[in-house]
């Protein structure tokens, strides 16, 4: 298992993830940054003009995937 950090750029502001996540693979991780796309598009309040992006981080720091969050909740994003 290895954590993965999930970093929220919206409106130009970073929320930083200071917990993490356990998971046994990068591929599972990646689809939970997708899935938290999603889940923040769904949302009827989302500002679909902030240009809100989930990037995954692993336990170094370095970038895994980042998710660009889309207007209609499709969460699409791609692998680093």
């Amino acid at each position: 298992m290895r954590c993965y950090y999930f970093l929220i750029f919206h409106n130009g502001e970073a929320q930083t993830d200071q917990v993490g996540e356990l998971f046994g693979s990068a591929e599972l991780a990646v689809q939970h940054g997708a899935r938290v796309a999603r889940d923040i598009a769904s949302d009827p309040e989302y500002d679909r003009g902030a240009g809100t992006v989930v990037i995954v981080l692993d336990d170094s720091g370095a970038e895994v995937a980042r998710h660009g969050v889309e207007a209609g909740g499709s969460g699409g994003g791609e692998g680093a």
